[in-house]
């Protein structure tokens, strides 16, 4: 897999991955495990909730994120890092990325 660093990123260009699909079955799975809110667990609640109806919990969308940051090409290496410390590490970053989670209820 080719990366890139900050400077050899040219404005506008864009890195995408998925779409990932998120199932009923999968949001509560994760979040009996991670973040047992009725919201996510209970669709009877989730029905009563501001979301009105099964909504999956911030941690399970950001894990997501995260795999789909690992499946786009080329990587980037280092987005920033202001105040970094050059101790031979390098910060993860953050991409722009264009993937969709959708739910079929």
């Amino acid at each position: 897999m080719t990366s890139l660093f900050f400077e050899e990123i040219e404005v506008g260009n864009r890195r995408t991955a998925g779409p990932y699909f998120v199932s009923k079955d999968e949001i509560v799975e994760f979040a009996t495990k991670y973040n047992p809110q009725p919201f996510h667990i209970d669709e009877q609640a989730a029905a009563r909730s501001v979301f009105g109806g099964l909504t999956a919990s911030s941690a399970h969308t950001f894990s997501i994120l995260i795999l789909l940051l690992t499946k786009t090409e080329p990587s980037l290496r280092i987005l920033a890092a202001l105040g970094w410390i050059n101790s031979g590490c390098r910060p993860l970053c953050v991409r722009e990325m264009g993937f969709i989670l959708k739910s079929p209820f």
